[in-house]
């Protein structure tokens, strides 16, 4: 039965692709503003959002604000089936929120899982009503990993399972670690998504270098060499977006795009979104940046009492793969497995989104079912 029903999911995975070309946004209308852009946004989400709906009798499509620590936090829970497993996916960035990118690749999960995507304080649907001036002085690593314990108990209480998967994404997986750590009992699973090894900047550079000197890349050598050593203790966060910038020209961000224009294109398109949302999004992501980087990380932790999955792109340059691999050689835990994904780099889920379902399906899932249903 679950080959059959994957057979059916793994034929629409292309249709992202084709909305992305059919429904793109006219020239020019991220810059028009004004009723005409508003009215093009709200034509294009409520397609895709009646494209989406949730039909099945059992079935869950939430997209609620929640409040944590004083703060609001807005959720988006979606799933065809209340008795599958249950995702909390912890998004990145930091301040890049995955729930309005999710459109383009996780229908299909929704067959197989229950998804549960939050907007971390001050960013995503947050944004619009946030007092940064309350918030700036509350952003730390440690208080982004109370929330998410906040958020995962609420996840648990309203949909009244006692353990849920978490999956990190980027720099959420240094959030999701640290979870793991703090609340096991909680867990089916740890899933790091683009993991974050502790050791990755060094290599990062190194790796970029390398790269720039065999293509004989001069813009190349030139911006990175102005910002050595690298990495550094009280370095200002643009030195991580000069790396980044040269991550992805390399293939290490969207295997085949030297950008990610089109990936923060997405948003545009989110259902969840509002126009003005999507506006505020991009300053946003930045405030955050500046106020969040250097404020506390996970550190390296290897060992785990929970299952361990990475779910890694052979090309990430983000979060590379040689490190991320090296640190999950030395974790311990009580399973653990290590999936490649050959022709991606740091948006597998968006990249090879049938190879990624066939993962969850295959590692993920069973570590979620009793043992006579797997």
């Amino acid at each position: 039965m679950l080959r059959s029903r994957l057979a059916r999911v793994m034929r629409v995975t292309l249709l992202p692709a084709l909305l992305t070309a059919c429904l793109a946004p006219p020239a020019g209308y991220a810059q028009s503003g004004g009723m005409a852009a508003t009215a093009v946004h709200d034509s294009i989400t409520a397609r895709l959002g009646e494209l989406r709906r949730i039909h099945t009798p059992d079935g869950i499509e939430r997209l609620e604000p929640v409040s944590i620590d004083g703060t609001t936090q807005w959720v988006s829970i979606r799933g065809k089936h209340t008795n599958n497993p249950v995702i909390v996916m912890i998004h990145g960035g930091p301040g890049t929120p995955t729930m309005s990118m999710a459109w383009a690749y996780q229908a299909p999960w929704e067959d197989f899982f229950t998804v549960v995507h939050y907007d971390q304080r001050g960013v995503g649907k947050n944004a619009v009503t946030a007092d940064r001036d309350a918030l700036t002085p509350t952003l730390s690593f440690d208080r982004l990993v109370l929330d998410a314990e906040a958020m995962v108990a609420w996840v648990r209480q309203t949909l009244g399972v006692e353990k849920v998967i978490v999956m990190g994404y980027s720099y959420g997986t240094g959030l999701g670690m640290a979870l793991a750590q703090k609340r096991p009992e909680w867990l089916h699973a740890y899933v790091g998504v683009g993991q974050m090894s502790g050791s990755g900047e060094e290599y990062l550079y190194r790796r970029l270098r390398a790269l720039a000197t065999a293509a004989n890349h001069r813009d190349a050598l030139r911006e990175l060499d102005s910002i050595a050593p690298y990495p550094r203790s009280g370095a200002p966060a643009s030195t991580v977006l000069v790396t980044r910038k040269w991550a992805r020209v390399f293939n290490g961000g969207w295997y085949g795009k030297p950008t990610f224009d089109l990936l923060f294109a997405l948003p545009e398109w989110a259902p969840e979104y509002s126009a003005a949302d999507v506006a505020i999004q991009k300053n946003a992501t930045q405030w955050t940046t500046r106020n969040l980087v250097g404020k506390g990380d996970a550190g390296r932790p290897t060992t785990f009492a929970v299952p361990v999955v990475v779910m890694q792109g052979r090309h990430d340059l983000h979060t590379p793969y040689e490190p991320a691999r090296a640190w999950f050689d030395e974790v311990v835990a009580p399973r653990k497995t290590f999936v490649t994904l050959e022709w991606s780099a740091h948006v597998p889920m968006v990249e090879e989104p049938g190879v990624f379902l066939k993962a969850l399906l295959d590692v993920v899932r069973p570590l979620a079912l009793p043992a006579t249903s797997k």
